[in-house]
């Protein structure tokens, strides 16, 4: 430690400057501390030339250039004192962008710049320090990014395999297939009780009116977006193996699944519309013969949720009437509490605001469903959330901690879901329908008019990543019943 010590104080105390390296490790810091928060949403070779060039070339670039000009101009006493300045300043820039503190950016990174300037004048010759700080810094971040390489390396990808030979199904029939996705709508019986105590009725009225078929008790077998939907295209349990999570699930819905695959080698085109970027912002592969989102169009720096397309209009653009077409509409909403607890406003004002999203929820639905039966009246609906709305909880990561209350955990797998088959017959199809991981399966049995493939049905249990008790944990059976079984 001794020997250690005594090379940096060399480094700091030497004569010469390094403005290239300073710049390298500002960019060092920040590229590995953007990777190891933010690796789901960047993991494309694309996004990482960008990230490269963002933080550390161009660091590398303003630090030797202004510490060059400078010199140039014959205002070398200026130099280190610039670098002292800068440092600090770029580092404040990069690290603002990323933070959710959005009314104090501004007045946070003035602070930054005057502190700088006056311990500048006192300290300029000292900034070597902080070159070697962000060094120390960057370590720290190596840590998840090392353990997401390993988790790669050794992936199991078996989980993925069919147990029988679905994806070469020939369909009988060949409708239209709408998917509608509203975001985090609970299921019809939960929103009758407790936490929810939400009357329906008017909905359920206008879904039956349309000739819909009502899951009541649907759940979700995962209690995320990513989680859940990837399951859902893979007609497999993943069981939040840790790739899924961490990087993959977004390559999984939208990219070439099972799902998808059945679907094209049946000859459908497929459409993938969303309002939000969210599902594409690492930029998959993508799957799908249409998205209303082109990559051009995404930002860097961001999760996508700033994005808000006019999925309505998309929509209506891309619709075909007749057969031979699945459209995958992604709506975000109602969505569901907030996620963190700083940002609740505790538990039944954050029901009044789902409940409130839920209400232009059913606008959307209704509308929309209208329009597809307009066009289309042989299309087959489904209608399925991907999780339920955490209602009754003060904030959804509470949801990783034990609770007692049964209609807490329902609350949070409880998800809508209603299909208009357009045929009696789905009659001897359906009746093992209770979660999504078992939806296409379903839908799929019935346009071939094969129950051979109803014997694979997956396992109807919900699963969650238990923060307290810590480990993976199966929270309802698959009889439904709220249960506390750890897994992994």
């Amino acid at each position: 430690m001794d020997k250690l010590r005594q090379k940096i104080l060399a480094f700091i105390y030497a004569p010469k400057d390094v403005p290239l390296l300073a710049g390298f490790v500002v960019g060092l810091y920040m590229l590995l501390y953007y990777y190891s928060k933010n690796f789901a949403l960047a993991n494309s070779w694309i996004q990482l030339g960008f990230f490269v060039a963002y933080y550390m070339v161009l660091p590398m670039v303003l630090l030797y250039t202004g510490y060059k000009i400078l010199g140039a101009i014959k205002k070398g006493k200026w130099q280190r004192q610039f670098l002292f300045v800068a440092i600090p300043v770029i580092m404040a820039f990069y690290l603002l962008q990323l933070s959710w503190l959005a009314e104090y950016k501004r007045p946070i990174f003035a602070g930054v710049i005057v502190v700088a300037v006056v311990l500048s004048f006192k300290a300029a010759k000292y900034y070597k320090l902080f070159v070697v700080l962000i060094a120390f810094m960057a370590l720290f971040n190596a840590p998840p990014l090392a353990k997401i390489a390993y988790m790669a390396l050794i992936t199991d990808d078996s989980w993925k395999k069919q147990p029988d030979d679905i994806e070469k199904v020939v369909f009988k029939h060949k409708p239209n297939i709408y998917y509608l996705q509203p975001d985090g709508y609970a299921s019809f019986n939960n929103l009758a009780a407790p936490p929810y105590n939400f009357d329906n009725a008017e909905e359920i009225a206008f879904l039956k009116k349309q000739g819909f078929t009502l899951y009541n008790n649907y759940r979700s077998n995962y209690y995320s977006t990513l989680l859940s939907n990837s399951s859902m295209f893979s007609m497999k349990h993943h069981y939040i193996q840790y790739d899924i999570g961490s990087y993959a699930a977004r390559g999984i819905i939208v990219g070439n699944n099972p799902v998808l695959q059945i679907l094209k080698n049946n000859g459908y085109k497929t459409h993938f519309i969303t309002e939000k970027s969210y599902l594409l912002m690492n930029r998959p592969q993508m799957g799908y013969d249409y998205c209303n989102i082109s990559y051009a169009e995404l930002p860097y720096v961001k999760d996508g949720w700033d994005t808000n397309e006019p999925i309505e209009i998309d929509f209506y653009k891309a619709l075909k009437p007749g057969s031979g077409n699945f459209y995958f509409l992604e709506k975000l909403s109602p969505g569901h509490i907030m996620v963190y607890k700083n940002t609740s406003k505790g538990v039944e004002e954050e029901r009044k605001g789902y409940l409130e999203m839920l209400a232009k929820a059913n606008e959307w639905l209704n509308k929309t469903i209208s329009f597809i039966i307009k066009k289309d009246p042989d299309g087959i609906i489904i209608v399925g959330a991907d999780h339920g709305g955490f209602v009754g909880y003060e904030y959804t990561l509470q949801s990783e901690y034990k609770t007692d209350n049964p209609q807490l955990v329902k609350s949070v797998f409880g998800a809508m879901a209603a299909i208009k088959w357009n045929n009696p017959a789905y009659k001897e199809y359906d009746t093992g329908l209770k979660t999504s991981v078992n939806l296409f399966r379903t839908v799929f049995s019935f346009l071939a008019e094969d129950k051979k493939y109803l014997k694979y049905l997956q396992e109807d249990c919900s699963y969650i990543n238990m923060a307290e008790p810590k480990g993976l944990y199966r929270t309802i059976d698959a009889n439904g019943k709220v249960v506390l079984q750890k897994i992994k």
